[in-house]
């Protein structure tokens, strides 16, 4: 039988009660997630989190990075959070409520980047790294490199022939977390004959070398450069298929997870704001609320439900193969990533300059929030994509609808 949670230990059910359950029938009208096991994860986050602290008084390094690593033992062991066979929409929903408690734990479950190796690496791939990946240790991808993460057809991490039919890679990939905690990174490059291939590469091989750059937000994990000098790929490293369908394939399934997790720790700040505005008017500090605030704390609580139904309609499209799953996946990604921005930095001011302390989890959560207008694709970029889709897809035999009108008047 599970112990009585505090009223600090129970965030993460709070998330569930007051965010989710709400937008029940919307998030999950085909009865596909057992929500009895989403608060029993929430209980298990929470009793973790209490086990192994992370709030945000606790400063970035080896020792915050090493409880989230806690964390995420724990959770692996409770069978909650897995196995990759549940519903697209149940891990998202588990991103949102461990985003509630802290962005940090984005992490906390699932094979993250991981999940390539699962889907395209070889068997003996598979049975190095996913045992492994579920009891805890961490996946890293190495993607970006100087000229920028938006433009990996442009990667010039090379590979030549090397020894006993091996390829040798160097190169330098940069802004990669998960930098000196993960066991295995996901490494794309250029192969001899210059296509875009991915591998996985044994995180402790000699030939790569970690530059570590402090971040300002998502500093859970260390941040930073990673050097490649001859490092060496074997044939059951290399992942099956282009280079470039693996990413856009993966991150059409993994961005809306990050969008959930950055919703979450959005509906948290809403919900500290709320309350602390609600127990000032309860005793008296504060006669009313002012109409400006009661607009703001509206307009905020819609906008991130309606981004979190965006977000998991993009997982569903991306579960389900359709051709526009990169699309949503951006889109949605870029925008639910804009809305807990603006909302938690609006809110922020109800909070007055309590808000502004380091060590208040506000504070913590807009640096965070503002560190995913970088990760797993720029904003900006990300729009710019899902513009030139729509505008690369119109059809040029179908003219719009007053070329249509003036043809039909000229008929007359």
């Amino acid at each position: 039988m599970n112990p009585v949670l505090t009223n600090e230990e129970a965030a993460a059910r709070e998330a569930i009660n007051a965010w989710l359950r709400p937008l029940r029938g919307a998030l999950d009208p085909g009865g596909l997630v057992d929500w009895r096991r989403l608060e029993a994860f929430a209980d298990a986050l929470d009793r973790a989190v209490a086990t192994y602290p992370v709030d945000a008084g606790l400063p970035a390094g080896a020792e915050r990075s090493s409880r989230l690593q806690a964390i995420r033992r724990d959770l692996a062991g409770c069978g909650l959070a897995g196995p990759e066979g549940d519903p697209a929409l149940y891990r998202v929903l588990l991103q949102f409520v461990c985003g509630y408690r802290d962005i940090d734990l984005r992490n906390s479950i699932g094979l993250g980047h991981g999940s390539l190796i699962a889907r395209h690496g070889s068997l003996e791939a598979r049975q190095k790294w996913i045992p492994r990946l579920r009891t805890g240790e961490l996946a890293g991808i190495a993607v970006t490199e100087g000229h920028g993460g938006s433009r990996p057809a442009e990667t010039r991490s090379q590979a030549v022939a090397g020894p006993a039919g091996t390829w040798l890679v160097t190169g330098r990939k940069t802004w990669i977390s998960r930098l000196n905690e993960a066991a295995v990174f996901v490494l794309f490059f250029r192969t001899p004959d210059g296509r875009l291939a991915a591998a996985a590469v044994d995180a402790a091989e000699e030939g790569l070398r970690r530059h570590p750059i402090p971040p300002t937000g998502l500093a859970g994990w260390t941040w930073g450069v990673l050097e490649l000098d001859a490092v060496p790929i074997r044939r059951d490293d290399v992942l099956d298929g282009s280079g470039m369908r693996l990413l856009r394939q993966h991150f059409a399934g993994y961005r809306p997870l990050v969008t959930a997790t950055a919703l979450g720790g959005a509906a948290a700040v809403f919900d500290t704001v709320t309350a602390r505005l609600s127990a000032r008017q309860s005793s008296g500090e504060l006669p009313r609320l002012r109409d400006s605030a009661l607009i703001t704390l509206g307009r905020a609580h819609v906008q991130l439900a309606t981004a979190l139904l965006c977000t998991v309609m993009a997982s569903n499209v991306a579960e389900a193969g359709g051709s526009e799953a990169e699309l949503w996946g951006a889109a949605t990604k870029a925008h639910g990533i804009d809305v807990a921005n603006t909302t938690v930095a609006e809110l922020a001011l109800l909070l007055g300059a309590s808000g502004f302390r380091a060590d208040c989890q506000t504070a913590k959560t807009r640096r965070d929030l503002s560190g995913l207008l970088y990760a797993d694709g720029i904003h900006d970029s990300l729009y710019r994509a899902a513009g030139k889709h729509h505008v690369a897809g119109m059809k040029a035999t179908v003219p719009p609808p007053r070329s249509r009108l003036e043809s039909a008047a000229r008929t007359v």
